[in-house]
C-alpha cells in the first residue's frame, strides 16, 4: 500500500517497511536462489566501495554486464545508507590504516571559506589508500557473509510459499 504523495515515510516503522518491501521483491524473483543471493552479495560488496555517490550506477552497470537481477544488486547496495555511512567508512578507514600501517591524523574542517574546504580535501589525500584497502576487505567479508544468509532466507521463504 502506498502512502499519499504529501507524506513521507519516517521513523523506524517506515524504514522497516521499506526494507521488508525490498526483501519481498528479492525473494519473489524468477532467478534461482543462488543467483539472487549472488546478486545481493555483489550489491553488498559495492555498498562498501569508496565510490560514494556512484553505488547505484556501478550496481546497475554490473547487473547489466553480468545479467544479474538488478533489484537484488540494488537492494544489496542499500546496506550503505544515511544511517550506516559513517560507521562503514570509519571502520573501513581504521582497518585500512591498520593493514597499510598508515599513521595519519583525521582531517579537520575548521572554517567556512572555500580555501578551508580545499585544505580539508588536501588533508583527506593520505586516507585514500587506507580507506580503499579497508572498504575492499570489509566489502569482501560482508559479501561472503551475506551470500549464505540471503540464500538460506530465499530458500526458506520459497519453501513456505510452496507449502502454503
Amino acid at each position: 500500500m502506498r502512502r499519499p504523495s504529501g507524506r513521507s515515510g519516517g521513523g523506524s516503522k517506515g524504514t522497516a517497511k521499506r526494507i521488508g518491501e525490498w526483501l519481498r521483491v528479492v525473494l519473489h524473483t524468477d532467478d534461482t536462489p543462488p543467483r539472487a543471493a549472488l546478486a545481493f552479495a555483489i550489491g553488498v560488496f559495492i555498498a562498501w566501495t569508496p565510490a560514494l555517490g556512484f553505488h547505484t550506477l556501478l550496481a546497475l552497470a554490473i547487473a547489466f554486464l553480468f545479467g544479474l537481477n538488478r533489484v537484488a544488486v540494488l537492494a544489496g547496495t542499500f546496506v550503505n545508507n544515511p544511517w550506516t555511512i559513517v560507521p562503514i567508512y570509519s571502520w573501513s578507514a581504521y582497518l585500512g590504516s591498520l593493514l597499510t600501517g598508515a599513521d595519519v591524523s583525521p582531517p579537520r574542517l575548521e572554517g567556512k571559506s572555500w580555501s578551508d574546504l580545499f585544505d580539508f580535501f588536501a588533508q583527506c589525500r593520505p586516507w585514500i589508500v587506507p580507506l580503499t584497502m579497508g572498504t575492499l576487505v570489509m566489502g569482501a567479508l560482508s559479501a561472503l557473509v551475506s551470500f549464505p544468509v540471503v540464500l538460506f532466507g530465499i530458500r526458506w521463504y520459497r519453501g513456505l510459499r510452496q507449502a502454503g
